[in-house]
């Protein structure tokens, strides 16, 4: 069960192809979809730079690699170009080919762009959710849709045994390991309703180990309760979903949580999320339906014990209805060709 950036960019170019629409793929080497089995033949992936965590200059040295083909692919307008990066410096050939039609899906806060994208006539910013497009209007003043992010559905037989047999009942969290997150906060949740925690996320891909190292130090010091995983692969991700309690998130009010993928990833193996109510969680959470959503820890904690009223299959239900990849490349699909077409009411 794959998450993140990535692999929300590869369903949906997985998807699309598999649609008979031609599909070129440009990403980090080793972040794509890879070569193998079941790829469709009409998707093209080129693989540019080492990942890096250098910020604009890896942006820009990955833009490097790809600026002739997309200026001479896309320079006329003829397809769509679909960028997910921070800083989006496909802007700049935009500027340069006023014909090309760029969208460019936005997955966090807004880092200032080094292109003055507000030159542009159409810019085409979206967002991940209501409340994430809200704030990214707020910040670029322009309008700003959005498109919920979606997962593959697990079948119905892998979600099977999703009970904890051994009655060692846990509360998880798999979100990064950066301060934004605010695992210190579940943790401390966790410890005063007594109940085990398991911290998983990646721990190696962050900008502050100090961050890292508090959080392992508040597992040991947890006399037992809080136990720390750190980066696992998706096959352990997995089973530790499916036989925990619920999964928790507080994410810090000094942030805005865009989306929240791991909520979707819970709620399809049939748990619920326990979590502060930020951002595009909002958009995911029902209370009393597929989890709970309070405006602070000490208020979450009144839930811990009502999750249960939370049925599997509401939870999975949820997902099904809204947040499948299929129903986000559906979605994206609309924008592509209605952009494609110069639709008046997609010049945003």
């Amino acid at each position: 069960m794959n998450g993140g950036l990535e692999a929300v960019v590869a369903w949906v170019s997985k998807n699309v192809a598999s649609k008979a629409h031609d599909v070129t793929l440009i990403s980090a080497r080793g972040s794509s979809a890879g070569e193998g089995v079941g790829l469709p033949s009409n998707l093209k992936i080129i693989e540019t730079i080492e990942p890096s965590w250098e910020g604009t200059a890896a942006e820009e040295a990955h833009y490097l690699v790809y600026k002739e083909l997309l200026e001479k692919e896309y320079g006329s307008g003829n397809g769509i170009v679909w960028d997910n990066t921070w800083h989006c410096f496909s802007y700049l050939s935009a500027k340069k080919f006023p014909k090309m039609k760029i969208i460019h899906t936005n997955h966090g806060l807004i880092e200032w762009q080094k292109v003055a994208v507000k030159e542009l006539r159409f810019p085409r910013f979206i967002g991940l959710s209501r409340l994430h497009a809200k704030y990214m209007s707020s910040v670029l003043k322009m309008p700003i849709k959005y498109v919920h992010h979606g997962i593959p559905l697990p079948t119905l037989e892998e979600t099977k045994d999703n009970s904890n047999k051994s009655g060692d009942d846990y509360l998880l969290s798999i979100n990064r390991i950066v301060a934004e997150k605010g695992i210190e906060d579940s943790i401390d949740l966790a410890m005063r309703t007594r109940n085990k925690i398991k911290i998983v996320g990646d721990d190696i891909h962050v900008p502050d180990f100090y961050y890292v190292r508090m959080i392992r130090e508040k597992c040991q010091n947890s006399n037992g309760l809080a136990e720390y995983y750190g980066l696992v692969d998706n096959r352990t991700k997995t089973e530790l979903i499916k036989k925990c309690k619920a999964v928790i998130a507080c994410p810090k009010p000094t942030w805005i949580e865009a989306f929240g993928l791991y909520a979707v990833q819970a709620n399809a193996y049939g748990k619920p999320l326990l979590a502060l109510a930020n951002g595009g969680l909002n958009d995911i959470i029902v209370n009393g339906t597929n989890g709970f959503l309070a405006k602070t820890p000490q208020q979450l904690q009144r839930y811990v014990e009502e999750v249960y009223k939370c049925s599997p299959e509401s939870c999975r239900s949820r997902v099904e209805k809204l947040f499948t990849d299929e129903i986000m490349t559906k979605n994206y699909l609309q924008i592509f060709e209605m952009v494609l077409e110069d639709d008046p009411s997609f010049r945003w």
